[in-house]
């Protein structure tokens, strides 16, 4: 009698221990598997004091879109090589912002950044080497690629020019302005996100099956501690967002580099709309600085050939960029003095 009230309760520890094993076994399968078509190699972020979070390096990682290469060197850029000290004869570019600029979907070679080293090194400048670095980090809101870049010059990386570009995820602002716990529960969240994306599964399903669906939600509450404050009225200060391009210019008028500023919009924009559109465009006007319009210019082109979402560019609205970009660093003095033609005491450059 003892014996059969004692044994269900066994049968059922056995069943449970067996149905678990089952589980994970199965889970520990599809992680194998999944990881086997790439989406345990995801570009992982770790926590930063000042910038909150920045590219941890590594190659032989893939874009999370498309699967496509993407390699952050020991300096956290999206470039092929670590930076050394820059060499005489050698011109130096960095470009700063969000998921556009550092390549959302595109390979190492496709970005705007890779594009416009290549253009720029077909100029023909005799024994001159163009570098255009890329420093954009996907989710950074126009604030944190403002300061991405202030540190950078900071740091004497010595960029003869500085591209600053528009970004779209301004509903984050107000981030770059956290202090004390706030700051400090935030970065632990940006390392919580990072230990989810080792585990392809979580990749696969979050940000790849129900990407629409699910990461941004997710992205909302690891960064902003909410699920809802996409949905929430965005707080928009054109002071402080004019503020932070002011510093920009600062920090790049102090080291003696050129900044160039990156009007971007999304697909089937027409016209600057959101208030930081029409500020970067303001700014540039009244302080002199270099724009370039990608709105107008793309605004009459094929949208479908141009953009693979709402705002990310393919590799044809890559190039297009990166053209642009090259039309106006051929006038500046600096470019112009690093590929005078000795001989004929004339500029070598080719317009895209």
């Amino acid at each position: 009698m003892t014996e059969n009230l004692t044994t269900p309760p066994k049968k059922k520890r056995h069943r449970f221990a067996k149905f678990m094993a089952w589980f994970f076994g199965i889970i520990l399968g599809l992680e194998i598997i999944l990881r086997l078509f790439g989406y345990g190699s995801y570009v992982l972020y770790q926590p930063d004091a000042q910038l909150l979070w920045v590219p941890v390096p590594g190659s032989h990682k893939i874009t999370e879109t498309n699967h496509l290469p993407i390699t952050i060197n020991a300096e956290g850029f999206r470039y092929p090589q670590d930076l050394t000290a820059k060499h005489d004869g050698q011109y130096r570019v960095m470009t700063f912002g969000d998921s556009v600029t550092m390549g959302w979907g595109v390979g190492d070679d496709s970005t705007y950044s890779a594009v416009l080293e290549k253009l720029l090194n077909g100029d023909g400048c005799p024994g001159k080497q163009i570098q255009v670095i890329d420093g954009g980090v996907n989710a950074y809101p126009n604030a944190l690629a403002a300061q991405r870049l202030k540190k950078s010059i900071d740091e004497n990386y010595q960029p003869d020019a500085v591209i600053l570009a528009y970004s779209f995820n301004t509903g984050f602002e107000p981030l770059a302005a956290l202090k004390g716990k706030e700051r400090e529960q935030l970065l632990h969240r940006v390392e919580m996100k990072s230990l989810a994306r080792r585990s392809a599964l979580y990749n696969f399903l979050i940000e790849d099956l129900l990407r629409e669906v699910m990461y941004y939600r997710f992205r909302e509450l690891l960064l902003q501690g909410s699920w809802d404050t996409a949905k929430q009225h965005q707080v928009v200060d054109v002071n402080q967002f004019t503020a932070g391009l002011a510093q920009a210019k600062q920090a790049a008028d102090e080291h003696h580099s050129h900044l160039i500023l990156l009007l971007l919009g999304s697909e089937g924009q027409t016209a600057p709309v959101h208030p930081y559109q029409k500020a970067m465009q303001q700014f540039a006007q009244q302080n002199n600085v270099p724009l370039v319009d990608m709105i107008s210019l793309l605004s009459s082109r094929d949208q479908k050939g141009l953009f693979m979402d709402h705002v990310h560019p393919t590799a044809t609205g890559h190039a297009l960029i990166a053209q642009q970009l090259a039309v106006s660093l051929h006038e500046l003095d600096s470019y112009k003095a690093i590929c005078k033609d000795e001989k004929t005491n004339a500029v070598a450059v080719s317009r895209p």
